[in-house]
């Protein structure tokens, strides 16, 4: 045996006694130094490995070796001991090369351990030996262990004997593979991360050797916790920085897909792909759009944009069911556009977006048939084609809608569009595209599309500027002289001719009477004058009336259409020239029941049938030396159903604007000029457009027409009451007339009829307001001419036009201005004396029909006013 004061391992530089070394990926065993264990290696998970070595007889390999493997092996503490010992709980730490000197265990003094270790390599764990004098307590499975983890020390102090037990079953040199060991040492206390131990029972225990083990165990047992620590708080960062990058690139793509068209298109966008929603700001409340309605949920797009480097549009793919691009321009005076274009990549999918109504107020679209909305927020309209006299619409139905956060919508004209308005009560404006009657003989070959145009700007005012510059302004007014003097309205139709002479006169001496001149200062319009339909021949009983009109110098209208009843012989002309609109199958003439008549309709598109029509109503015109003529036909609604046409038409509307374009051919120069009923893109035409007013909806409809029409681009508007067009001698109520009569007479035109059985103070009113009318009204249109040609402004113009942000400007619908200077506020009842007035900003001054000043006020405000049915509120501003 080796001297107890002496290394076992002078190569390792230890000092006698207890030796650990902590070991990573190195190999350790229980080592002796008389003999080692060849090749042993004990191990954390970390493949390092820890034993024992005793410096004289105890636990190592001494000559023989057991080649069973050890797998498996748990080396465990029993709490039953030999009484009086002291457990600490406590982490075991890897270590290697351990030195038992013997004699300090000479009095058979040992520490029990409770440990789990990771056997590497198999060899026999223990000798026989120990000085023959202790025995160790085995229970052993004889099992080979191998693979053991090291996990936790007890450390008590049982009694002063250690026994090997069945010692004597065993050959000697030779230990049994073991499942578990108790080994005992003399009662000792370790305190946890001290580097110190104190004595309990035997004075031994002031040994170096337990000393340098004590510290040992606990500067290994400190660093294998930082250790533990560190890694921990490496796997911790690591791990928090993974989940960072991961969240931010998905932020960052959530984000940029979102934001997409925010950050190419102009950044008053957003596209959100998820939700199909569509954001436009414009410094208000925003518009949002539902899009793409009828694409299933949840499907996402793909990019189709063929140039990537293409900032200012975005093209989007549903594969099998649609493609969508959106394309930017920025415009002058900050006016920005967003053009949305969808394209069908099925034949059953159909384009269809939502805008919704709310964060504002709306205008324009369509003339409805019977009451019209200012603003059009509540309007409810189902699903309906977009054309003229279709559904509820009237003879106007113009593709643009306003709203006052300074939001246009503008849908292209080649589009069979459908629309429909709170029809869900979700307060949306919906548009759909549909190859549906009656645009199906346009668009049964055609690819679906949808195409219109989003422009944003600060207010509504410079969007409407904008809107209209677009488009070809009027280059000049139209005839004045329609103007200038008021248009009675005559009907021959099932109304004795002598009656209608007698109106005549009657109307002749009441003006005379109040100082006016009949012919001089009135025009003629004639009624139900043909004998047929279509032959354009003036029947007896109107040729009478137009004669005595001729006489007197009067100037006569000539109302017509381009319809010709089935026994005319216009029809059997135009039948065998092919000048008339054909039915579906594109061989005989379409025809349709109108008026309880059988009738053909031009067709506009055809230039030979153009010039027959307008030849003959060219000889008319100078056979009778007719003024003008009011053409009254040219609705959708009035076309055979899948009529087929001389030049094919993808859009219905087409005919409407050809039908308008060829009504000026008439025109004639400066002495005529032409009314017609419909409209269609046609705002730079020189013309009249009239609009029905029906009687039963009483005056609160008339403005808000004439406001959309203003809106849409049409600047002079002739409303016509229904009373006007009535074959009854029945004369409307005496307060409703002069109330119409008070708003016709701050319009362009004054149009009007059944006049002459009302009482002389009737007339008189009627007559002061035809010569303001001459005085005031029509000079100030006049000099706002060079305005109107320049900047496309209306004549007409709603209240919110001095104020686009005010709330209540925006909600008025009985108000109206004549330029920027002029403010009319009639009485739209017929029993109020009274009512209340919106003062736009800046000093108005109130007067009446004779211009005399009667006061002044300031506004913005509310003021109520006195009315009586013999007076007008209106207002001026210097």
């Amino acid at each position: 045996m080796m001297d107890p004061s002496k290394s076992l391992s002078e190569e390792n530089g230890t000092e006698n006694g207890w030796n650990f070394e902590s070991a990573t990926n190195s190999e350790d065993g229980f080592h002796s130094s008389q003999e080692s264990i060849t090749n042993k290696s004990l191990s954390k998970n970390d493949n390092q490995v820890n034993g024992h070595g005793n410096h004289g007889n105890g636990i190592g390999n001494s000559g023989s070796h057991d080649n069973n493997k050890i797998n498996n092996h748990h080396i465990s503490t029993d709490d039953t001991g030999n009484g009086n010992g002291e457990k600490v709980d406590k982490n075991v730490s890897k270590f290697s090369n351990v030195e038992f000197p013997s004699n300090e265990y000479d009095d058979c003094d040992t520490a029990r351990v409770d440990i789990s270790i990771e056997v590497t390599e198999s060899s026999s764990l223990l000798n026989n030996s120990m000085d023959g004098e202790c025995e160790v307590d085995e229970k052993v499975n004889k099992k080979n262990l191998k693979n053991l983890t090291l996990e936790k020390t007890w450390l008590e102090v049982p009694g002063r004997s250690i026994r090997r037990a069945d010692s004597s079953d065993e050959p000697s040199g030779k230990s049994p593979p073991l499942e578990n060991i108790t080994l005992e040492v003399p009662q000792v206390s370790f305190a946890k991360n001290e580097q110190k131990f104190d004595e309990v029972r035997s004075p031994m225990f002031r040994s170096p050797s337990l000393q340098r083990l004590w510290s040992v165990l606990s500067q290994t047992d400190d660093m294998e916790v930082k250790k533990k620590e560190k890694e921990l708080h490496l796997k911790i960062f690591v791990g928090c920085l993974f989940l960072v990058i991961v969240g931010g690139v998905i932020g960052i793509y959530v984000v940029y897909r979102q934001h997409l068209l925010e950050m190419e298109l102009g950044k008053s966008i957003r596209f959100n792909e998820d939700t199909r929603v569509l954001t436009v700001t414009s410094g208000g409340d925003p518009l949002y759009g539902h899009l793409g309605v009828n694409l299933p949920y949840p499907m996402l797009p793909m990019d189709c944009a063929l140039n990537q480097n293409k900032s200012n549009e975005v093209c989007l793919r549903w594969k099998g069911f649609a493609q969508m691009k959106i394309t930017y321009s920025r415009h002058e005076k900050g006016v920005k556009c967003y053009r949305v274009s969808w394209s069908s990549l099925s034949h059953t999918w159909q384009p269809k977006d939502c805008y919704g109504l709310g964060g504002g107020h709306w205008y324009g679209g369509a003339i409805m048939k019977q009451s019209q909305a200012w603003p059009i927020d509540n309007v409810v309209l189902n699903e309906s084609a977009y054309v003229s006299g279709y559904g509820e619409f009237g003879s106007v139905t113009e593709r643009l809608w306003v709203s006052s956060q300074g939001i246009s919508i503008s849908v292209d004209s080649d589009i069979p569009l459908f629309i429909s308005q709170n029809s869900a009560g979700n307060k949306q404006l919906c548009f759909a595209s549909k190859p549906m009657h009656p645009y199906y003989a346009g668009f049964q070959d055609q690819d679906l599309q949808l195409k219109y145009t989003v422009c944003s700007t600060s207010n509504s005012v410079q969007l409407l500027r904008f809107l209209r510059m677009q488009k070809s302004v009027l280059k000049r007014y139209p005839n004045v002289h329609i103007m200038k003097k008021p248009i009675i309205t005559l009907d021959f139709k099932k109304v004795n001719l002598s009656q209608e002479l007698g109106k005549i006169q009657c109307l002749s001496k009441n003006f005379s009477d109040n100082g006016l001149s009949l012919c001089e200062n009135f025009h003629f319009e004639l009624r139900n004058w043909q004998a047929i339909n279509g032959d354009l021949n003036i029947g007896k009983q109107a040729e009478l009336g137009l004669e005595d009109l001729r006489a007197k110098g009067c100037s006569v209208v000539l109302d017509v259409d381009t319809f010709a009843d089935i026994s005319s012989q216009a029809f059997k002309e135009g039948a065998l020239k092919g000048y008339w609109v054909r039915d579906a199958g594109g061989e005989v003439v379409g025809l349709m029941r109108w008026n309880n008549q059988t009738e053909a309709v031009l067709d506009v598109t055809n230039p030979p049938a153009v010039n027959w029509f307008l030849h003959r109503l060219t000889h008319l015109r100078d056979r009778y030396n007719i003024t003008s003529f009011k053409f009254s036909s040219g609705e959708i609604r009035r076309l055979p159903k899948y009529g087929q046409f001389f030049n094919k038409m993808v859009d219905l509307n087409n005919y409407t604007t050809q039908y308008i374009v060829m009504t000026t051919r008439l025109q004639g120069g400066n002495k005529a000029a032409t009314q017609v009923d419909t409209a269609f893109s046609t705002q730079n035409i020189t013309q009249y457009t009239s609009v029905s007013v029906p009687m039963k909806d009483g005056l609160r409809t008339v403005i808000p027409k004439v406001l959309t029409y203003s809106v849409l681009g049409y600047h002079f508007v002739i409303p016509e009451m229904d009373f006007m067009h009535s074959n009854t001698q029945v004369l409307p109520d005496k307060n409703l007339y002069i109330r119409w009569i008070q708003i016709m007479a701050f319009l362009p035109v004054m149009k009007f009829s059944n006049t002459c059985k009302f009482d002389s103070h009737t007339n008189q009113i009627v007559s002061d307001l035809i010569t303001f009318h001459q005085n005031f009204t029509v000079p100030r249109i006049l000099n706002m001419e060079k305005d109107v040609i320049k900047n496309g402004d209306p004549i007409i113009r709603p209240i919110w036009w001095l104020a686009p942000k005010n709330e209540d400007a925006q909600k008025i619908d009985n108000q109206f201005l004549i330029g920027d200077t002029i403010m009319v506020a009639p009485v739209v009842d017929t029993v109020s004396r009274q009512r209340r007035v919106f003062i736009p900003n800046g000093k108005w001054t109130r007067r009446d029909l004779g211009l005399s000043m009667l006061d002044q006020v300031t506004g913005p405000k509310w003021v109520n006013y006195r009315v009586p049915i013999d007076s007008v509120l209106f207002f001026t501003s210097d």
